[in-house]
């Protein structure tokens, strides 16, 4: 716009809080999503650990086989015997939908 012009000043603001603006509102949700995807990442990585620890505790015979809860910070995890040989381990993730990691059981 010009420069030293009288009355030019409120319009250039304008503009450019429209455009910072406009940035914003596209990126927010972005940057909301990308972080709801790092905290489900850190959960799921928990959960992995638990349900690993759980299977070594179950080979050195210290928990008994059968479907069992495993809580950790307030949350309760289902350990799920399906069929002789696959256990699975259920969950919520941070998005609220039903996950499931299974493995095969060999003693």
């Amino acid at each position: 716009m010009r420069l030293n012009c009288k009355g030019f000043m409120l319009p250039d603001y304008l503009l450019s809080f429209t455009i910072w603006l406009l940035i914003a509102l596209t990126w927010m949700p972005v940057y909301v999503h990308v972080l709801k995807q790092l905290e489900d990442s850190e959960h799921s990585k928990l959960v992995n650990e638990l349900f690993y620890n759980h299977l070594i505790e179950l080979k050195l015979g210290e928990v008994e086989r059968g479907n069992t809860t495993i809580e950790n910070e307030g949350t309760s995890y289902s350990i799920v015997w399906e069929k002789d040989s696959i256990v699975c381990l259920q969950y919520k993730n941070v998005f609220q939908k039903n996950k499931k990691i299974c493995e095969v059981w060999k003693e």
